[in-house]
């Protein structure tokens, strides 16, 4: 009996991975030909987009991980545990001095006010969207906080790259998100535009999503380093230490149910670990109050198709955590 239960499950389980192909390639077969653009020629050939996630580059950014003492993690391999291990991330750090921050719950600007005005496309124009990335914020009480966080941060220079940055890239999506994605950094296209998860990899992103019925204006999505290291290069572990203060703070004010760490080092700085993408991905944890999965970077499956498959099955196992916790999304 349970052989054949096994079978089932398996046939299943093929029959809805070709499903899932079938719909990624129907959106856009050129993601998955393995043919990777590079990076010089992304911002150029990256279709636009009419939401605020237009098309540009974005890049996976790696680092020596040197995570603080006291790991926060209750789960291994299997379903999450009960509460009480909830983690003890520290606050967010005070400002450097002289740090504006008007908190406020200003009107969101016009399409194309933020950025440098190097030419980069802007975010079009959305019901609510604030200049913070955040959507309606004045309407909740999280929304107002982090709104008031954004404000005290968005002008950081506790590391060298607050003075190299042109736009501070706070996280973007719904203040009452039960889901949380966390990223690695901003790229270019997102530095200039102020919004994580812009181009192909943010495209394909949107479409993951899609696919298992989420839609990314009722996420929150946001990156462990706020600020863009220059070149794209491997972030420093001083600017990490700067910045997870600023991740672990938005978590709690948020409190998601489920967290999703794309790529190596978002897992690697939310597990407070040292062990490997291919180590911890596809597993639940407990942490922070949230259940928490780990898998591949988008931009990894952009690089290595194979990753792809990877991907695809720890989004069914996220598909099937939020219907087991009934998450709206």
């Amino acid at each position: 009996m349970g052989d054949e239960m096994d079978g089932q499950a398996r046939e299943a389980l093929a029959k809805l991975r070709r499903f899932l192909k079938a719909r990624w390639e129907e959106e856009d077969p050129a993601l998955f030909t393995g043919v990777v653009v590079p990076p010089k020629a992304r911002s150029q050939t990256a279709p636009a987009q009419s939401s605020p996630y237009r098309a540009a580059t974005g890049a996976q950014v790696a680092r020596s991980p040197a995570p603080p003492a006291g790991n926060r993690v209750s789960g291994s391999g299997a379903p999450a545990s009960a509460a009480g291990n909830k983690g003890s991330g520290s606050g967010a750090p005070a400002p450097a001095a002289g740090n504006k921050g008007s908190g406020s719950g200003a009107p969101a600007p016009a399409a194309g006010n933020k950025g440098s005005g190097s030419g980069a496309p802007a975010p079009a124009a959305v019901p609510g969207l604030h200049e913070s990335g955040l959507i309606d914020p004045m309407a909740s009480d999280r929304g107002r906080a982090l709104l008031d966080m954004y404000g005290k941060t968005k002008d950081c220079t506790r590391c060298p790259l607050g003075r190299t940055r042109k736009e501070f890239v706070f996280g973007t999506g719904n203040p009452e998100a039960d889901i949380v994605f966390v990223g690695e950094a901003p790229g270019e296209q997102e530095d200039l535009q102020g919004f994580p998860f812009v181009g192909p990899a943010g495209k394909l992103l949107t479409q993951m999503l899609s696919v298992i019925g989420v839609h990314r204006e009722r996420v929150f999505i946001c990156n462990v380093l706020k600020c863009r290291p220059p070149g794209n290069r491997p972030p420093e572990l001083p600017e990490i230490e700067v910045c997870e203060p600023y991740l672990f703070e938005q978590i709690r004010t948020i409190k998601p149910k489920v967290i999703v760490a794309l790529g190596r080092y978002a897992a690697q700085s939310m597990l407070q670990t040292n062990k490997t993408i291919g180590q911890v991905k596809s597993r639940w944890y407990r942490i922070m109050d949230a259940d928490l999965i780990a898998t591949y970077h988008p931009s990894a499956c952009l690089r290595y198709p194979p990753n792809k498959k990877v991907v695809e099955a720890d989004f069914l196992l996220l598909k099937a955590r939020l219907d087991q916790l009934k998450v709206r999304a």
